[in-house]
């Protein structure tokens, strides 16, 4: 389920003018063309020699749903004691899925539910939680539908997007038409920093995490993952959604077949909390602001190898300064397993050196 976790823009618009002529005795109907630029030098009339045919968007909306709704699946996932449902969808006719890694990762049964009705097993092939939260599963691949894969890069501000997925877990299918209200936008997710995250208002609910994000021409744009409910302050928030690119998530999936498994990432083998001035304010035992300070260590791992203790505070990693900018885990996945790195700590306002060979995560 999604968590409650920067084009220039063109706008035209039709303004009849009404132009009054005492010498033809009647009322000449003219066509205006207004562009509006990023300039901040208003609007600029343009030529309206050249008729300019409204696009019926309505219709387009339709034709980029039939052609992309067969590749969007139900995504079913269960243990013993939980059930939760999300979304999928459908990259490549050798049965490959991808999804939000947070819909399938810790469960006993995978169940994929078509279109049509029809159920599949599904198998977990691999994920990159939290470094990305992509996922992928494969079901028999037979008869299946693959969605075209679209340039998420190429994506503007007030570009007409289309969600598909299915929220509340039971609505299948379900589409929620919105613009693109912002790109490259900065979002921390997992722990990790994303600097090019797609900001939409195309109405996004619990079980939409893993679905379509898709561009007019049914193209895959992106992978709904999270909503924004409050702000920081805690005022309520509508019409604000996050999705992945699907430049990244199609390029995360890829690694995760070649890899027939997670991509392999390095681990520091301890649990830790990125500081900033909120948190910092309830810790006020620390001697830094910056860092991310460590709670536990793995006993025998490559952390208590190097001396690190829970409550030190981590200010440099591989020769990063950790801060608000860049996250542990940003300064982690810039390194491979088995990679010996220098970290910098502070323990109760004493600066420690240290290195330590990172491990492979679990």
């Amino acid at each position: 389920m999604p968590r409650q976790r920067n084009g220039t823009l063109s706008v035209l618009v039709l303004a009849g003018s009404l132009v009054a002529s005492a010498l033809l005795g009647g009322v000449i109907g003219g066509l205006v063309v207004l562009q509006f630029d990023d300039s901040g030098a208003g609007p600029a009339p343009t030529a309206a020699s050249t008729p300019t045919l409204p696009l019926d968007v309505t219709t387009a909306v339709s034709e980029a749903v039939t052609r992309a709704r067969p590749a969007v699946v139900r995504v079913e996932s269960a243990t013993r004691r939980t059930f939760d449902v999300g979304s999928g969808v459908v990259i490549s006719s050798e049965g490959y899925i991808v999804t939000n890694a947070h819909v399938v990762l810790d469960t006993d049964q995978l169940k994929v539910v078509f279109e049509d009705g029809s159920e599949r097993p599904a198998v977990l092939i691999g994920h990159d939680y939290p470094f990305n939260d992509i996922a992928v599963l494969q079901v028999a691949p037979v008869g299946l539908t693959a969605i075209e894969i679209g340039d998420s890069a190429a994506l503007q501000p007030g570009e007409t997007v289309i969600a598909i997925g299915n929220p509340l877990g039971e609505l299948y299918g379900s589409v929620t038409v919105g613009v693109v209200s912002g790109v490259n936008r900065s979002r921390l997710l997992d722990g990790v920093r994303h600097d090019d995250i797609i900001q939409t208002d195309a109405a996004v609910n619990s079980g939409n995490s893993g679905g379509a994000l898709v561009n007019l021409a049914g193209q895959l744009v992106g992978i709904p993952t999270t909503i924004l409910r409050q702000s920081s302050t805690g005022q309520s928030v509508e019409g604000v959604a996050f999705a992945i690119p699907s430049s990244r998530a199609v390029d995360i999936a890829n690694r995760i077949i070649a890899a027939r498994g997670p991509i392999p990432r390095p681990s520091l083998e301890l649990e830790h909390l990125d500081l900033n001035e909120e948190v910092a304010a309830r810790l006020p035992a620390l001697a830094t602001s910056t860092g991310a300070v460590v709670l536990t260590i793995a006993q025998g791992g490559v952390a208590a190898a190097a001396g690190i203790r829970a409550g030190d505070v981590i200010t440099e990693f591989g020769g990063m300064a950790i801060d608000a900018r860049t996250p542990l885990l940003n300064a982690l996945m810039e390194h491979q397993p088995g990679e010996t790195v220098k970290v910098v700590l502070n323990r109760n306002g004493r600066i420690i050196e240290t290195e330590v060979r990172l491990a492979k995560r679990s």
